[in-house]
């Protein structure tokens, strides 16, 4: 993108809609192009706009120059803005971590209506692959007396994670394991949750390009059929389990029955339940453990509707 040294933020932002123009709606691209300058700027969009007849300098002419065109390149706008919001909170993010995404928030909304029922005042809440930290660190935010456990085996992945905690002021309400799925955990957990990898690897080469070319294939790549990871966590799962114990699973909307009935193999006796998102698409599989000497229905399938709060 070539910006001339006189040009104003309003021609700036015609300019860089333009070039982002070809890869997204005008209003999606008029839109980035106003928070990567924002961005750029160190200011907030608001701040931006109210200064559209400024002249840009041209050192920071050609930096908003170099963001406009990896956004053009399909990277990411979150990894270019540094940030990321989800669930109420701002997460730093890079390439290091996956992007938190509108969709995960529903394990939040399931974890969270289960807390006030585990029969102690300080629930065990691990969240299993944690990444940038969003799950656990949103824990840590609204459950102020629980335990708090995220494991994750990317060493890069959790200086992003801590980072986080950090920033939110969470340092020290979630500990943090290096290591596979469940190998470090010492704690019985009460609540346990889980976005895993889950992309089939014969799809992965198909997924859009500001996917599979920016974010960390360790974190999307499930195997032959998408749920080889997720196996490996429920062959581990009762082991860890409290009795009254509940696991949610986020899962790709076509792989539910795949899933309902892996979950229900490993736990014959244990309820399993199948959520969906608002637009009907499976999106969480719920195994629950007996809390009391009742035997539970076997294979028992219920299915359930969930929205974000922000929806």
């Amino acid at each position: 993108m070539f910006i001339r040294n006189s040009e104003t933020l309003q021609e700036i932002l015609v300019t860089a809609t333009r070039a982002l123009g070809a890869a997204m709606p005008y209003h999606d691209a008029r839109l980035q192009a106003e928070l990567l300058l924002a961005r750029t700027l160190g200011t907030t969009r608001a701040m931006v706009l109210a200064r559209l007849g400024e002249i840009l300098a041209p050192d920071v002419a050609a930096q908003y120059a170099a963001n406009v065109a990896r956004r053009a390149q399909h990277e990411p706008l979150a990894y270019i803005l540094g940030h990321q919001e989800f669930y109420g909170l701002d997460f730093l993010v890079d390439r290091r971590v996956l992007i938190p995404r509108h969709e995960t928030e529903m394990l939040v909304e399931l974890a969270l209506r289960h807390a006030p029922r585990v029969p102690h005042a300080s629930p065990v809440v691990v969240d299993v692959g944690t990444g940038s930290g969003a799950l656990a660190l949103v824990f840590a935010h609204h459950l102020p007396h629980a335990h708090i456990f995220a494991t994750e085996i990317s060493s890069d992945a959790l200086v992003i994670a801590r980072a986080n905690a950090a920033r939110l002021n969470l340092d020290g309400r979630v500990m943090f394991l290096q290591g596979d799925l469940l190998a470090l955990l010492a704690q019985p957990f009460d609540i346990l949750v889980a976005n895993l990898p889950y992309i089939p690897s014969a799809r992965f080469d198909r997924l859009p390009r500001e996917i599979r070319d920016y974010e960390p294939r360790v974190a999307l790549d499930g195997g032959e059929d998408g749920l080889a990871v997720m196996r490996r966590l429920l062959a581990r799962l009762e082991a860890h389990a409290t009795r009254g114990a509940v696991a949610f699973l986020e899962i790709p909307e076509e792989q539910g029955a795949a899933a309902v009935e892996l979950c229900q193999r490993q736990f014959p006796r244990a309820p399993v339940l199948l959520h969906c998102d608002l637009e009907g698409l499976d999106r969480v599989v719920e195994v629950r453990w007996t809390d009391d000497d009742r035997p539970p229905t076997a294979g028992k399938l219920r299915r359930s509707t969930v929205g974000s709060r922000r929806s």
